[in-house]
């Protein structure tokens, strides 16, 4: 059975009001000198229900994010260079790209690594120069 996001939400907050209402004050967690931890207990009958209501989440494998995509055509070294000296920071240039904010400084990172990036890869430190 698959949840959808409203019933997994709300099967949360379940969960969080049981451990907020009965585990906090529990006899069966009385064990350390910790005022409070949420080991699952198995002698607990509370433990037992949050049991029942977690098998509820895993019900299906996660999928993986798929295949990297690839360097963005036009995306080299000389043309961030160009950019960069233009004033556009590292997060516009990703996102003119239609990628993640920290992509461009990542991949400067790398292309540093590589030897394809030569002198700063900091946006500051390229306005500067």
């Amino acid at each position: 059975m698959k949840l959808t996001k409203e019933e997994r939400k709300e099967l949360t907050y379940q969960i969080g009001d049981i451990i907020e209402q009965k585990c906090r004050r529990c006899y069966y967690n009385r064990t350390s000198n910790e005022c409070f931890s949420i080991n699952e207990c198995k002698a607990c009958p509370t433990g037992d229900e949050l049991r029942q209501l977690g098998r509820y989440f895993d019900t299906q494998p996660k999928k993986n994010g798929g295949p990297r995509k690839r360097i963005p055509v036009g995306l080299t070294p000389e043309i961030v260079r160009d950019l960069n000296k233009q004033g556009i920071p590292d997060t516009e240039i990703s996102i003119m790209y239609e990628r993640n904010f920290t992509y461009v400084g990542k991949l400067k990172k790398k292309w540093e690594s590589e030897g394809k990036w030569k002198g700063p890869t900091d946006m500051r430190e390229i306005k500067k120069g």
